[in-house]
C-alpha cells in the first residue's frame, strides 16, 4: 500500500484537492505544478517548455484561447521565452511588435502570403538568396501569384510595379554579390504607389540598419539563423512591423504551423545579447579583409561596400552611418571555379560552410550552392559568375585570417 499520510513540515501540497495525501504516480506529476514566486531575477531569461497549460475551468480556458483574456494557450500560440524575444526584437527595429517563426524561409512564406492572394502580383529583387528564388518561381505561381524580378533600384522597381502589385521584396544587402538596396528610393516608389514594401534585413541585421525608421517601409525580415542568433547553433526567423499586420501574420503562423520552438527561441535569445559586440568586430574584420584581398592579382573584383572604391560605398555610408559595412563579401576570381576551388581546399583557418552569421568564416561557392536554384542566365543577370566566393567572416583574429586567405590565394 501506498503511503498517503499528510505531507510532513507544513508545506502545503500542490494539488486543489486537500485531506488524504496523494499518491505516488500523482505527486510525480503535479508537485511540480506551484513552484511559487521568487523575488530575485534571473539574469538569464527562463525557458518555458511546455506544449499546453491547465484552467480553472472552462470559461477560462475559451477566454484566453479566444483573445477575451490574457493568458497562454499551446506552444504553437507562444509563451513566455517567445513573448520575450518578440519584444527584444520589436525594439531593436524600432517596431511596434514582433513574431518569430521555425525558419527564416518561414517568416518570408507567411509574411508574404499574409499580403498577397491570387491573382496579386508581387516585385522580388533579382539579386536575393536561392532558397526566397526558389519560393517565388515555383510555389508562389501554384498560389496564382506572379513574381518579376528586378534590380534593387528605384526606377527599375518603378516600372517594374503594375497595377496587380501588392509587394516588393527587396534586400538590404544582396546575397551573395552584397550589392547595397537604394532603401530610400525604393520605399518613396512603393508609397507614391500604394505598395507594402517588405525588406529582409539578414546580412545587416539591427546593428547596422533598422529599415523600419523609413518611411514607407511596411515589414522587416530576418533568418534569426544568422547574425541575430549569431553561433551556428540555432534556425529561426522573424518578422516586425506595425501591431495589426503583426497579428494577422501571426494568425497565418498558427495556421500553417510555422512558430519558433520554445528551446529555439531562447538560443536566439541567448545570442541577441551580443549582437551588437559580434557586429563590431565582424565588420571590421571584414573591412580588413577586403583591403588585404582587393590587392591580390588572383582576384578580379571584390564585392565589399565598405572599400572606398566600391559603386554603393556612399549610399552604404549614409544609410548605415558609420556602424560598419557589414560582415560578408564576395570575391570574383580572375582564374574562374577552377581557381575558386582550390582556393578554398587550401584555407586553414576559414573554411567552406553551408551558412553564415555565426563565429566562423565560412566559405561557399554560390553558383553550385546557396543559389543553385537560379538558371545560368539568371544568375549571370544577377552578378553570380563562376568564379564568384561568398565569404562570411567570423570572429576569428585579423592577423590569423587575413593571412590564411592570401596563402590560399597564392595556391590558385
Amino acid at each position: 500500500m501506498e503511503d498517503r499520510t499528510p505531507a510532513a513540515g507544513g508545506q502545503e501540497p500542490p494539488l486543489r484537492g486537500r485531506g488524504a495525501r496523494p499518491g505516488f504516480a500523482t505527486r510525480a506529476i503535479h508537485e511540480a505544478e506551484h513552484a511559487g514566486q521568487i523575488a530575485e531575477q534571473p539574469v538569464s531569461p527562463p525557458i518555458w517548455l511546455t506544449s499546453d497549460y491547465l484552467y480553472e475551468g472552462l470559461d477560462h480556458y475559451a477566454d484566453v484561447i479566444s483573445g477575451r483574456r490574457a493568458g497562454y494557450v499551446y506552444g504553437r500560440y507562444g509563451n513566455p521565452t517567445h513573448v520575450a524575444l518578440h519584444n527584444v526584437l520589436a525594439s531593436l527595429e524600432q517596431a511596434e511588435a514582433a513574431w518569430s517563426f521555425a525558419s527564416g524561409m518561414a517568416a518570408v512564406h507567411t509574411s508574404l502570403t499574409s499580403l498577397l492572394a491570387a491573382g496579386d502580383h508581387m516585385v522580388a529583387q533579382r539579386t536575393l538568396y536561392g532558397g526566397s528564388y526558389s519560393l517565388f518561381t515555383t510555389v508562389f505561381p501554384r498560389y496564382g501569384i506572379e513574381v518579376t524580378f528586378a534590380d534593387a533600384e528605384s526606377d527599375a522597381v518603378a516600372a517594374a510595379i503594375c497595377p496587380s502589385t501588392r509587394v516588393v521584396l527587396i534586400e538590404t544587402l544582396a546575397n551573395p554579390t552584397f550589392r547595397v538596396a537604394d532603401l530610400p528610393g525604393i520605399a518613396s516608389v512603393c508609397v507614391d504607389r500604394g505598395v507594402a514594401l517588405v525588406v529582409d534585413n539578414t546580412v545587416a541585421s539591427p546593428y547596422l540598419l533598422r529599415p523600419l525608421e523609413l518611411p514607407g517601409v511596411t515589414l522587416v525580415l530576418h533568418s534569426t539563423s544568422k547574425y541575430i542568433g549569431g553561433h551556428s547553433d540555432v534556425i529561426g526567423g522573424v518578422v516586425a512591423g506595425d501591431r495589426s499586420r503583426i497579428e494577422g501574420i501571426r494568425r497565418f503562423a498558427l495556421d500553417q504551423g510555422a512558430t519558433a520552438g520554445s528551446f529555439e527561441a531562447w538560443l536566439t535569445l541567448r545570442g541577441i545579447q551580443t549582437l551588437s559586440m559580434r557586429m563590431a568586430r565582424q565588420c571590421e574584420t571584414a573591412l580588413l579583409l577586403a583591403e588585404a584581398l582587393s590587392s591580390s592579382p588572383a582576384v578580379k573584383t571584390v564585392g565589399y561596400c565598405g572599400l572606398p572604391g566600391h559603386e554603393d560605398h556612399g549610399r552604404a555610408s549614409e544609410l548605415f552611418r558609420g556602424r560598419g559595412y557589414g560582415a560578408m563579401l564576395s570575391l570574383e576570381l580572375v582564374e574562374g571555379f577552377a581557381a575558386a576551388a582550390r582556393a578554398c581546399e587550401a584555407l586553414r583557418v576559414a573554411r567552406v560552410g553551408s551558412s553564415f552569421g555565426g563565429l566562423h568564416t565560412q566559405v561557399c561557392h554560390p553558383a553550385t550552392t546557396s543559389h543553385r536554384q537560379l538558371p545560368p542566365e539568371e544568375r549571370s543577370a544577377a552578378g553570380i559568375g563562376d568564379g564568384l566566393l561568398r565569404v562570411a567572416v567570423g570572429g576569428e583574429d585579423a592577423d590569423d585570417l587575413v593571412p590564411d586567405f592570401i596563402q590560399a590565394l597564392e595556391k590558385t
